[in-house]
């Protein structure tokens, strides 16, 4: 079932992005003689709209837009202007980073905007742990430490973790609040008399008192608010997440080159799934599930404008460069350059998947 909802969403997704490539199309005044939903050999003639035949294929994972001319040297698509079909080109990768803010806008208008916690909130207990011996609970604020009589006030996260660690192998009395909603907490006060364990006493994955801290709450606004301030953080999320791949992929390529191997830490469509499932998103409900959509399509939009051939981006580069040296001289090296493309990143994809089939299995 996960495997079913990742290529329904994947699907999705590359159909966004081609119809990204068809309207920018249609609005320049190019011809589209088809738009395919999944990849040939065509399976079946849905209808025709426009001149633009719409149709089904047998390999059923996204879909392809055929401009009138594109694939051919001196073609009808590329008598267009320059800043045309660059628009017609980057199209598909900026509606699918469109459609990751809007993803984002939902899930934040709905779920909440995330805040930043500057206090030491316990979000979960371990089992088996002193925390849990004692009915420690989660959702409360932590305000101290109490050794013998005196109160160790401690008013920050590294405060906490500080003289928890000073004072490990001891029983202290933890001071905590009552329970907390958003930034609130209930003006109580409850100790909790707990044991810290040593170092060579905790379990792995684990602290000494054996609690994960809660380090970010979701606020609510007046309803008629929330879609303005979801729209906002749904934009500097994607914006974020955005500069987390670029920089991943930049590290990604020191590796290759530097020791001419794939990071570890790159998955691939199984890796993908696998992590998805362990983490438990696909059964989380469709606001997970929305905002893994949207992750994936900002991913797309960012691997899509990477000058590569073959990619988008790579594409975009050669129009450019053609603006310069003419068309016939770049265009054999483009049809090079994009084969050699191809094969490298069908190469990558497999060796990756075959890596991430390896790692699950055995």
């Amino acid at each position: 079932m996960s495997i079913i909802i990742f290529i329904l969403i994947l699907s999705v997704l590359v159909i966004i992005h081609e119809l990204g490539h068809f309207f920018a199309a249609r609005f320049m005044g190019m011809k589209v003689e088809e738009f395919g939903l999944g990849y040939p050999p065509r399976a079946l003639k849905l209808f025709k709209w426009k001149e633009t035949l719409f149709s089904l294929n047998w390999i059923p994972f996204g879909g392809f837009v055929a401009i009138k001319g594109e694939e051919e040297t001196s073609g009808a698509f590329h008598r267009f202007s320059t800043n045309k079909r660059l628009v017609v080109i980057l199209a598909g990768a900026i509606v699918n980073f469109l459609f990751g803010v809007l993803a984002f806008s939902l899930v934040f208008s709905i779920s909440g905007i995330p805040t930043r916690l500057e206090q030491p909130r316990i979000g979960e207990v371990a089992p088996n742990s002193p925390a849990e011996e004692v009915n420690l609970p989660t959702e409360v604020n932590i305000l101290g430490l109490k050794v013998g009589d005196e109160l160790i006030k401690t008013d920050s996260l590294d405060g906490v973790i500080e003289e928890i660690s000073s004072h490990q192998g001891e029983t202290v009395r933890l001071v905590t609040t009552g329970h907390c909603r958003q930034l609130e907490c209930e003006e109580i006060l409850h100790e909790f008399e707990v044991y810290l364990r040593k170092p060579e006493e905790i379990p792995a994955g684990q602290g000494s008192l054996g609690i994960v801290f809660q380090s970010v709450v979701y606020l609510d606004y007046p309803w008629y608010e929330m879609p303005f301030r979801g729209a906002w953080y749904g934009l500097v999320q994607a914006f974020w997440l955005g500069g987390v791949i670029v920089e991943g992929l930049g590290d990604l390529l020191k590796d290759m080159v530097t020791l001419g191997q794939v990071p570890e830490e790159i998955a691939g469509p199984v890796g993908i799934v696998h992590q998805a499932t362990s983490e438990g998103i696909f059964a989380e409900g469709y606001l997970a599930l929305l905002s893994f959509s949207g992750m994936l399509s900002v991913n797309l939009a960012i691997m899509n404008i990477l000058p590569i051939p073959a990619l988008d981006g790579g594409r975009a580069l050669f129009i450019l460069i053609e603006k310069i040296t003419g068309r016939k001289k770049i265009e054999r090296i483009e049809q090079y350059a994009n084969y050699v493309g191809y094969t490298l990143l069908l190469g990558l994809i497999i060796l990756v998947t075959i890596r991430d089939v390896v790692r699950i299995f055995i």
